[in-house]
């Protein structure tokens, strides 16, 4: 029994030093979680103890003494732990928890040297339950303010089940055993079983804290991935139209067309695979960047109200190597979560790429072309044609129609020209609503 006593014991520690590596490792994490202080202090008690239990097998008072105040210090402190999730710790609370610990340990040190190991282990299973008790109650509370509300009622249920084995275990010294123990390592089978499953549930307690925590960490660390994300296209967005003709409304209704085909496609039942929630919103907060490689054109050919020359027109399909050279750019080295700017490189580049393989500028073919790109490009050439420019009148929305299907299999994927067709009344209807005035 006694090398089961120790085995139990030494692998609790190796668990427990773990979680505490984890929580080192994060501090600059952790610090942005309030009063963090309440965890590295459980784990260092319930460490302490655990370590303290597996010397204390050899039959030495001290370690013994160490171990169970230790244990009591653990669960005050991640009873001190859950109310900081609700509300700060007050002077008060904390000097009720440490006159408690105080107390508790007292009690047990003289009855360490005046009573029974069943008293001492009825002393400790009531400080436990109690601190079990204390701690159901500060989860109650928490239920409802929580995001992850779920891990609350996890660790809810692991608190009643401490209570219910606990009382089991008293129940069982009193009721089962013939003669009072003599050590805590004399307990047979039953009761060892019991003291396993209640340390066990202390250290499953232990796991979904950590667990809790770095939730949070991952929570914020996507919130700061967004905002970088959301000013760093805020920011090209202003570039691009700072230099492009195009005005405002441009950009809204070429991302409400990218963002109508892309889900006209995926409810065809193709591109699916390419088309999840994820990728056809990224496609459509990218739209808005296809054309930024004009910052890179001279505004003797980018504003020129006549038609170019053709030596004007091979500078102006420069825009879009230019463009994926910005987008480049603009990525970080560490920027491994934003794939926004991965797909405005696809189409900055792609977008006059045409199906049968005679675009530009690196004359793509077919599926060759980034499905984003695609799916731009007909978005992008039916505002041009409805849209009236310096070179050109505007066109009515049946000629736009009309000139997209000739161009169905030569410019434009065929199947997206398939989704323009079930969709163009939708075109018509942003078009005039967003209209250029």
């Amino acid at each position: 029994m006694q090398l089961a006593n120790q085995t139990f014991y030494l692998s609790i520690l190796i668990v427990l030093l773990g979680l505490m590596a984890g929580f080192i490792s994060r501090q600059d994490g952790y610090r942005t979680a309030k009063f963090i202080l309440y965890w590295p202090l459980s784990i260092l008690f319930l460490s302490t103890s655990m370590g303290s239990f597996f010397i204390a097998s050899w039959g030495s008072k001290f370690f013994l003494s160490l171990a169970n105040i230790s244990l009591i210090g653990g669960v005050i402190c991640i009873s001190l732990l859950f109310r900081s999730w609700r509300e700060p710790i007050t002077r008060n609370v904390r000097l009720i928890a440490g006159g408690a610990f105080i107390l508790s340990s007292g009690i047990y040190l003289y009855l360490l040297f005046n009573g029974t190991t069943n008293s001492r282990i009825y002393l400790l299973n009531s400080i436990l339950i109690l601190a079990s008790c204390w701690q159901l109650l500060e989860l109650v509370k928490l239920v409802g303010r929580k995001v992850k509300a779920y891990q609350i009622k996890v660790l809810m249920g692991i608190e009643i089940a401490e209570i219910i084995v606990r009382l089991m275990r008293s129940a069982h010294l009193y009721f089962y055993t013939e003669a009072n123990l003599g050590s805590l390592y004399q307990e047979g089978a039953m009761g060892f079983s019991l003291r396993v499953a209640s340390i066990l549930l202390l250290v499953m307690t232990c796991v979904l804290i950590t667990n809790y925590y770095l939730e949070i960490l991952w929570q914020e660390q996507r919130n700061n991935v967004r905002s970088i994300e959301s000013g760093m296209l805020q920011s090209l967005n202003a570039l691009s139209m700072v230099r492009d003709n195009e005005t405002g409304n441009h950009i809204l209704r070429t991302q409400s067309y990218v963002k109508k085909l892309a889900q006209r496609l995926k409810e065809m039942g193709i591109y699916v695979s390419e088309l999840s929630e994820n990728a056809i919103e990224r496609m459509t907060k990218a739209a808005p960047l296809h054309d930024i490689g004009k910052v890179g054109i001279p505004d003797g050919i980018l504003k020129k109200e006549g038609s170019l020359t053709p030596e004007e027109w091979a500078v102006m399909q420069t825009h879009a190597e230019l463009g994926e050279n910005v987008l480049n750019a603009a990525k970080l080295d560490d920027n491994k979560h934003v794939k926004v700017l991965d797909v405005a490189i696809q189409i900055a580049g792609s977008h006059h790429e045409n199906w049968d393989g005679s675009g530009y500028p690196r004359g793509l073919k077919g599926e060759e072309i980034p499905l984003a790109a695609r799916i731009m490009a007909l978005a992008d050439m039916y505002d041009a044609l409805v849209s009236e420019r310096v070179y050109k009148r505007k066109w009515t929305h049946e000629e736009a129609c009309e000139e997209i299907l000739k161009n169905k299999g030569k410019r434009f994927d065929p199947a997206v020209v398939e989704a323009f067709i079930h969709e163009q009344p939708y075109f018509n209807e942003i078009a005039n609503y967003y209209g250029d005035s």
